[in-house]
């Protein structure tokens, strides 16, 4: 491969996923292609989607892909061993300590800045059951200004949908999701995220592939890994998944956001989502 900065400009996009009590789910999903310079020069197996195992707090990234993974997995670590700030934290104290490291981080560069912008969504959870509320921050950095652009994204609470996209493959997952809100899957968690793997299957941006991965957050407990049956292959956080496969703990989705085991077998007694044939 020829040299030069990593980037990843990818597709990174933020579903909602509401029933009829309220907020039920919030999806962080990627692709996990990296390229250098042009799309023929790539690997398809870059992690872009992160969690705490701590706190209900999940990130995921687009644009350079030097900086952000580095920084998000050092800040994963430290939340994860109760460095950063205790039990009790609420997320906005959560995501100033965030913004606060990366920030001192990118000071500490003494040459070759990084030199592409990027994005960082991180989401977060307040209280658990039903009263849970769930928080959405975007990050941007934009190299040129060496400026920070930080601002909480209001969140719908009235139905499920594609709440954020952002990266190269934005506009493709757009048009992919705008067919799906024509049809009866309209405002369904499953509908966004079929939008997704559908713009990620068309290929139609070259700086996105590879398998899908994604985070999310639940009612209860901390951020959590999924993985995902891509073209028959288990994958998690980008990488073909090996070992033993059989925990019944670990949650796999299949291409129609289907629970499903590592093979891509329906879960029972989990039934087949109706997929109504999207407009051209």
């Amino acid at each position: 491969m020829r040299g030069g900065r990593k980037t990843a400009m990818t597709t990174l996009a933020v579903s909602l996923s509401v029933v009829a009590r309220g907020p039920c789910a919030l999806y962080l999903l990627t692709d996990s292609r990296i390229t250098w310079g042009t799309s023929a020069d790539r690997w398809d197996g870059g992690q872009k989607t992160f969690h705490s195992r701590r706190f209900p707090d999940i990130f995921g990234y687009c644009g350079d892909a030097y900086f952000p993974p580095m920084m998000l997995r050092q800040i994963v670590e430290q939340l994860d061993a109760g460095l950063l700030c205790g039990d009790d934290s609420v997320p906005e104290h959560r995501h100033m300590i965030l913004l606060s490291a990366m920030k001192n981080a990118i000071d500490r560069i003494s040459v070759n800045p990084p030199r592409i912008d990027f994005v960082i969504y991180h989401g977060a959870r307040t209280g658990s059951g039903m009263q849970s509320k769930f928080s959405l921050w975007e990050t941007r950095y934009l190299q040129n200004e060496a400026a920070w652009i930080d601002a909480q994204r209001d969140i719908a609470l009235t139905h499920s949908y594609l709440a954020q996209v952002a990266g190269s493959g934005a506009n493709s997952i757009k048009r992919e999701n705008a067919k799906w809100q024509a049809t009866s899957a309209a405002q369904t968690s499953r509908s966004s995220i079929w939008a997704f793997f559908g713009s990620l299957r068309s290929n139609s941006d070259k700086l996105s592939g590879g398998p899908p991965q994604m985070v999310g957050l639940w009612r209860i407990g901390s951020g959590r890994p999924f993985g995902v049956v891509w073209n028959g292959w288990p994958y998690v956080a980008g990488l073909r998944a090996s070992g033993d496969l059989s925990n019944r703990d670990f949650r796999w989705f299949d291409e129609s956001f289907e629970p499903c085991d590592a093979t891509g077998k329906r879960l029972k007694p989990s039934k087949a989502h109706f997929r109504p044939a999207p407009p051209e």
